[in-house]
């Protein structure tokens, strides 16, 4: 049952990942996210901020442990804990009424950078959790 509840929450991360890339692709462009855009982003962004930390909970035993995750799994795992974390760092001391005006700017690029960052960790740890599953199948691949 907790094997199924991770499974999960990845899949909520990666829809959320995919639903908060998109509505970021307006920054690459040197414009600003806003409107409608803005508020699918805040809307995918509570899925992410509630499953992360579930996630990082439920993987640290396993990752940190011999055998139960290919390298390549491990250190996308770490990374997108990492930059999933600093994004929502980076938000939420801009929400603290302790930053200057100059400090919020380079906290929304850091916020970006950290964003765009966790998309590839987060599509590598799911393919490298496939492959890993998959060749530790014990499952016979042959008939009979």
């Amino acid at each position: 049952m907790l094997k199924l509840f991770e499974s999960l929450c990845w899949l909520g991360l990666a829809i959320s990942v995919v639903a908060l890339t998109i509505t970021s692709l307006p920054s690459l462009g040197g414009s600003h996210v806003g409107g409608n855009m803005l508020l699918a982003h805040m809307m995918a962004s509570g899925v992410l901020v509630f499953t992360l930390p579930l996630l990082a909970v439920f993987g640290v035993g396993r990752m940190l442990g011999a055998g139960e995750a290919s390298p390549a799994q491990k250190i996308s795992f770490w990374v997108t804990i990492a930059t999933g974390f600093l994004t929502i760092l980076t938000v939420f001391v801009c929400m603290l009424p302790i930053p200057s005006t100059e400090t919020m700017h380079t906290l929304a690029l850091l916020h970006r950078y950290a964003g765009f960052a966790m998309v590839p960790a987060v599509v590598l740890f799911l393919i490298s959790a496939w492959q890993f599953r998959r060749m530790n199948s014990m499952r016979s691949s042959t008939p009979g």
